[in-house]
């Protein structure tokens, strides 16, 4: 592969994961669409699934994103998605226990602080970190 082609694609996936983050954060992970996020892009759903084999490995890849912005500190955490998508992930993780793992690592990982951000993290911990149902 060329590397106009390498950085093409890699533009296509950065700004698909850009419009995810905020469209599910706006509208939620129920009600976003893969079609949604493509529109929002700018491309078509064929697109995404160039990039992504299915729509949770999409789901996956911007819970990794997320996951970088939350260890990165309060900084990175001021993106206007942050919030409203950690509170959209925590309630998927208290149905989905492999996201809850996952969610439960990223909350211990996650530095402290004293901001809205830092303080919702450090309140889900307890919640995501420990036995559900019981």
């Amino acid at each position: 592969m060329g590397i106009i082609l390498r950085r093409r694609k890699a533009e296509t996936r950065t700004l698909l994961v850009e419009a995810g983050l905020r469209l599910f954060a706006e509208r939620g992970l129920e009600l976003t669409t893969l079609d949604h996020v493509a529109e929002a892009a700018g491309f078509t759903k064929g697109a995404i699934y160039r990039q992504f084999p299915s729509k949770g490995a999409f789901l996956l890849t911007l819970f990794e994103q997320y996951a970088a912005v939350a260890r990165a500190g309060a900084g990175a955490r001021r993106a206007p998605w942050f919030i409203p998508l950690t509170l959209q992930f925590a309630a998927q993780a208290t149905r989905d226990p492999l996201l809850r793992r996952r969610f439960a690592v990223v909350l211990a990982e996650a530095p402290g602080g004293t901001t809205p951000e830092a303080r919702l993290l450090q309140a889900l911990t307890p919640i995501l970190s420990g036995p559900m149902g019981v």
